[in-house]
């Protein structure tokens, strides 16, 4: 009696699986959103048009690049090979599913079920929210991959930044606005 009156019986019957499930899901969440930002800045990095043709051509070599060429060559002059992208790109279709996997994951949700009287406020707009992110971040992957039909370079930089801004605000500031609208 004394546990259920602290609350702890019903965190205890929610039970050590998902507790685990809930991290798992989260930091695949929380990976699938840094692996695609890492891709969009990587594939921004590297549109030809913004590079001399004496830059661009210096960069192609004999084979592909090791990883240690192409992070010297970011590091050094902000620009990449389109060959240091492209093993990126291969792996892109699989972050979108892991974002698709652990789309149902809100870092809330937990705490809707080891909280007695806890009610989900707001939850239908978290999760509309995440399918037009995902939507956009997927269409994002499809028309700005290397191989799809180009834009013009700074059309092509402009679509993988923006990409990059949705994420952060879904994110980042998407979270921060709803502390502050809980704490007022």
């Amino acid at each position: 009696m004394d546990r259920t009156r602290h609350g702890s019986g019903h965190r205890t019957s929610l039970g050590i699986a998902y507790g685990v499930l809930f991290r798992l899901a989260g930091l695949g969440w929380v990976l699938s959103m840094v692996l695609q930002a890492c891709w969009h800045a990587m594939a921004a990095m590297s549109v030809p048009q913004q590079w001399s043709l004496d830059e661009y051509q210096e960069s192609l070599y004999a084979g592909a690049p090791t990883l240690e060429e192409c992070v010297y060559q970011a590091i050094n002059s902000r620009k990449l090979h389109k060959a240091c992208v492209a093993p990126a790109t291969s792996w892109m279709p699989y972050v979108l599913l892991l974002s698709l996997m652990t789309i149902w994951w809100n870092r809330h949700l937990r705490s809707l079920y080891t909280r007695s009287g806890a009610s989900p406020t707001g939850i239908k707009e978290y999760y509309i929210l995440q399918f037009v992110a995902l939507a956009i971040r997927t269409m994002g992957w499809y028309f700005l991959r290397p191989d799809a039909p180009h834009l013009t370079g700074d059309m092509l930089k402009a679509g993988h930044l923006f990409v990059i801004m949705l994420m952060v605000l879904v994110s980042v500031v998407n979270p921060l606005l709803e502390y502050a609208a809980n704490t007022i």
